[in-house]
């Protein structure tokens, strides 16, 4: 059998975990190694492969709106949830708000002062760019409901974020790439900052939960995540649990893949729904869910998008069709 290579579109959240865990034991398991483009934004690579300026086999995105953006092309067929990702705000131990991030992590101090902290002069708030990674709408979203759901002082959370009419999307100021962020959270560059669950663990960062209603980590709370949308470039996101979708990707027009990548590109999907890869995203932090497909406009079944091994391994773990 000739072994070859998957190439992932990787969100810029899982490089971490991709190169040093998922990469590493997908190889070990089938003699296939893991590569791909630099990882990135999800939406960012979206236009990327929209553009042709990529050309992977498979890709790992956070949310599925990235993914959707390739259905009208036909470049992917599905996305498939296979774990949620809850949202946390990590801090650096070296801000000079060190002590009070302390007392609300430890719930000496209620988690609407985290917000008074957001606006103090001088404290310095990270997050991610909304039009290039679903983490910065996320971030947005949680604070519009953290206004309602921690009864904050009017117009708070969006003084924390700097958003204004003019400024839908808040202060440039503090928007950073998403490989960038958990550095500069944990050298102090930023006090504190937006991350991911596993992200932050895998970086070992100090980090406070938020709870289910403010973390788009919980089916349960789907009704309430809802209520909050944002526009991004005439798009409307509108807040869901924030999943870990992957896909199985068809070659740029005119191009193809070597049958070998073409069967890693197969494998490495599968690889994710197997025993290793869900025991080692369980151990990352990411809450393992049976897995959902949202299918491309064209597509009713499952077993018209997906290849019959992957299939298999999708209806034993209790996969559905998304409503």
């Amino acid at each position: 059998m000739a072994h070859g290579t998957a190439s992932v579109a990787c969100a810029g959240s899982l490089v971490k975990l991709y190169e040093d865990s998922l990469a590493p034991a997908f190889k070990k398991l089938t003699g296939d190694t893991g590569g791909g483009p630099p990882c990135q934004g999800s939406l960012t690579l979206a236009s990327e492969i929209l553009a042709n300026e990529i050309n992977p086999g498979a890709f790992l995105a956070i949310g599925a709106h990235a993914i959707k953006e390739l259905f009208p092309t036909k470049r992917a067929k599905f996305a498939m949830a296979i774990a949620s990702n809850p949202l946390v705000v990590a801090y650096s131990s070296k801000s000079r708000y060190y002590s009070q991030l302390n007392a609300i992590w430890t719930h000496k101090k209620p988690l609407s002062d985290l917000f008074t902290l957001f606006t103090t002069p001088g404290f310095r708030l990270g997050r991610t760019d909304p039009t290039q990674d679903p983490q910065g709408i996320f971030f947005i979203l949680m604070s519009k409901l953290a206004q309602r759901v921690l009864h904050l002082p009017a117009g708070q959370a969006a003084k924390a974020l700097g958003i204004t009419k003019s400024s839908p999307f808040g202060s440039k100021s503090q928007m950073l790439s998403e490989d960038a962020l958990p550095t500069d959270i944990a050298e102090g560059v930023v006090d504190a900052g937006s991350e991911y669950l596993p992200e932050a663990r895998q970086n070992g960062l100090r980090y406070i939960a938020l709870p289910p209603s403010l973390s788009f980590g919980d089916p349960a709370e789907v009704p309430l995540y809802s209520t909050v949308s944002l526009d991004v470039s005439g798009s409307v996101q509108k807040g869901e649990v924030i999943y870990l979708n992957a896909a199985l990707l068809s070659p740029a027009k005119g191009t193809s893949f070597t049958p070998a990548n073409a069967a890693a590109d197969q494998a490495f999907m599968q690889f994710l729904l197997r025993y290793d890869a869900r025991t080692i995203l369980n151990k990352a932090g990411y809450i393992l869910r049976p897995p959902v497909l949202v299918l491309a406009p064209g597509y009713k079944t499952a077993a018209a998008v997906l290849p019959a091994p992957i299939l298999k391994l999708f209806k034993a773990l209790g996969g559905k069709i998304s409503s």
